[in-house]
């Protein structure tokens, strides 16, 4: 296989991508966040963790159904651990008084 758009194996962190803007909403008199994380490659990732320093939002995370949780004092799972299909996305919305650094940390790759 070869590497390009959708293409991978195996995959890498650079093929998780994290984007964020700032909505218009406020949340708690605190502005919030959506933040999106791709993934580019064709096979699936699991247990996706991000680096989340400095996260404490005072927004519920939405969706609830698909929770960011901390683990340990730098470290974020997402969509509780559950797959981010190749070539899909997984986006939820924080509010914090500042932009969180998230970063692709970790994942295990599920490919058939």
């Amino acid at each position: 296989m070869t590497r390009g758009s959708l293409q991978c194996f195996p995959g890498s962190l650079s093929d998780l991508t994290v984007n964020q803007v700032r909505t218009r909403a406020k949340i708690g008199n605190k502005p919030e966040w959506k933040v999106t994380v791709t993934n580019k490659c064709i096979c699936s990732f699991l247990q996706v963790m991000l680096l989340c320093p400095g996260f404490d939002s005072v927004e519920t995370i939405k969706p609830t159904s698909k929770l960011v949780s901390k683990i340990g004092p730098k470290l974020c799972l997402i969509n509780d651990g559950s797959p981010i299909y190749g070539g899909k996305t997984f986006v939820f919305t924080y509010a914090s008084d500042q932009e969180i650094a998230y970063a692709p940390f970790s994942f295990q790759e599920a490919c058939s």
